[in-house]
């Protein structure tokens, strides 16, 4: 239990997957109230050990050196990172120097008429739809496998963590790296809260459930099925209708068109193979990989607020090639 009046919370969400080049960020989130850090083995250890269940301990000796700055962690810390899921090869092999947070500070008062835990819950929830809603954001951007392991609150009086919320942790890879000029344009489209459309709403929703696949045929499964609920109109020729859809969005004049067209078509295939039962013929995540972008590139253009599915149709319909 808090004592009644003023506190501060620090509620931090541990981010895999990205580097340094996620700070770029900042000057925009930060208008939002939210900030990345890179935090240090050495910080690490001093202000947010608890997030494995290392007490806080300031007389620890930081026996040992992570990454090639000589940042130091104790026994005990480096213990709990290689026993982690994520984290543990690459701390075993003392060749990770530290971890990426989006943290944000919020100030609220114990009066008494609402007790600490639903205050903090509530704050938990409202700090959780932010990082959903920020993720789905980079993740429509480009490719990579940035996600998020756990939130927690965090008292900046004792350090300790209050209140914790894990995430799915699967194996997955990929780093999700900005260059400069890509920094600056997703900085453009970043907003507080993601809205879709009624035409895009289901595509967004399986899209997002994608990240939390182990297996890459069921991603691929699912990809086709944000296009299907974008450009398909009934049972006759799916995969002519979403292909030909599909890439009219995508080219720039015919003969780009006509390739688009036959290689969605020849994804869609593999789709019908991989439902059925059949053997998926080439390499899954080169798929994978190729019909994410693609899937990326028709949510953005369909996630406007004017664009419903009859409009939408009638546009491409009216296009030249």
């Amino acid at each position: 239990m808090l004592s009644l009046g003023e506190h501060t919370l620090e509620s931090c969400a541990f981010i895999l997957n990205t580097d340094k080049t996620i700070l770029k960020l900042n000057h925009t989130i930060e208008k939002f109230g939210y900030q990345f850090l890179w935090i240090d083995a050495t910080e690490f250890e001093k202000n947010y050990s608890e997030i494995f269940n290392v007490p806080k301990d300031d007389s620890r000796p930081l026996s040992i050196t992570i990454g090639s700055d000589g940042h130091g962690i104790s026994h005990e810390l480096h213990h709990a990172l290689v026993h982690s899921q994520i984290l543990g090869p690459l701390f075993l092999h003392m060749e990770y120097p530290g971890i990426i947070l989006l943290k944000k500070l919020s100030n609220f008062k114990v009066t008494g008429l609402e007790s600490d835990y639903l205050i903090e819950s509530k704050k938990l929830s409202i700090f959780s739809d932010f990082v959903q809603n920020l993720l789905l954001q980079l993740r429509l951007y480009k490719i990579g496998e940035i996600r998020c392991s756990q939130l927690f609150h965090i008292s900046t009086k004792t350090r300790q963590v209050s209140m914790r919320q894990r995430e799915i942790e699967i194996g997955s890879y990929g780093n999700y790296t900005l260059t400069d000029e890509e920094a600056k344009k997703l900085s453009n489209k970043l907003t507080a809260k993601y809205e879709t459309n009624a035409l895009t709403e289901l595509a967004v929703k399986n899209f997002s459930v994608v990240y939390d696949l182990p297996d890459g045929r069921i991603r691929f499964i699912t990809l086709m099925t944000c296009l299907e609920s974008l450009f398909n109109l009934g049972k006759d020729q799916i995969a002519h209708t979403i292909s030909r859809h599909l890439a009219l969005i995508i080219s720039e004049d015919k003969e780009q068109f006509q390739e688009n067209y036959k290689q969605i078509k020849k994804l869609y295939n593999k789709r019908n193979s991989i439902v059925h039962g059949g053997e998926h013929k080439g390499d899954i995540m080169e798929d994978y990989l190729d019909l994410s972008d693609k899937v990326r590139a028709a949510i953005n253009f369909c996630n406007t607020p004017e664009k419903t599915k009859d409009n939408l149709f009638q546009d491409l319909n009216s296009r030249g090639f």
